[in-house]
């Protein structure tokens, strides 16, 4: 498939709302035909996040997390309180992260961040989000087990802390390991089309194409 032949009966739209201190990129995608939404990354603000929805007229369906980092699920308690049945997506490998306050960072920031994903997904496992298939790529070494998520039909990698504009994400933090990381982007990433959007956690959107050929840590 090419960059020409990418779905046009596309349903989902995608916004992004740079959230708390940290100005983490939170991406939310709505499907415009169902008026159901994933949140990715919730990194603070809930409130925020819920009136987004509400004002796009849409229902929360389902949370994704890259990794378990305070500043990407701080607003995940808020989401759900609001909806307790609430479906939440995170690598299988990831799980401590996300409940160990010191793993995630919490404590250095003086919370008491404890969390638990109802939904544990493996490497290269295929999930549904709104009718449109999501590919859960793991790229470990910001965190053992950070996860990209791949939309194939839409060109879209949601790449968290994993791979920025022009950097990568730090390894100096718990369980975070820079040859890890540095693999992973080449083996798991470059692979994938060049016109491929990288949607990460903190810079402006980028692509496959122009990380692997300027990104001056893969080089």
């Amino acid at each position: 498939m090419s960059e020409t032949t990418l779905r046009l009966d596309r349903p989902l739209k995608m916004v992004t709302i740079c959230l708390g201190q940290m100005q983490t990129n939170c991406y939310i995608v709505e499907n415009t035909k169902t008026n159901q939404a994933f949140v990715f990354d919730p990194g603070d603000q809930g409130e925020r996040i819920m009136n987004t929805l509400e004002e796009d007229g849409m229902e929360l369906a389902g949370v994704c997390l890259t990794h378990g980092h305070f500043d990407h699920v701080m607003a995940l308690p808020y989401l759900m309180e609001q909806k307790p049945d609430l479906d939440i997506y995170l690598y299988e490998d990831e799980a401590d992260v996300l409940a160990d306050p010191q793993l995630n960072l919490g404590a250095m920031m003086g919370m008491d961040l404890s969390l638990k994903a109802n939904h544990l997904v493996k490497d290269g496992e295929i999930i549904d989000v709104l009718g449109t298939k999501v590919k859960c790529i793991h790229v470990p070494g910001h965190t053992k087990g950070g996860v990209c998520y791949y939309f194939a039909d839409y060109g879209w990698l949601i790449s968290g802390d994993t791979l920025f504009q022009m950097s990568i994400g730090r390894t100096d933090f718990p369980t975070g390991n820079l040859n890890d990381l540095l693999k992973a982007i080449r083996e798991k990433l470059f692979v994938l089309p060049p016109w491929t959007k990288v949607l990460s956690g903190h810079t402006p959107p980028t692509t496959i194409e122009e990380e692997s050929r300027c990104n001056p840590f893969l080089q």
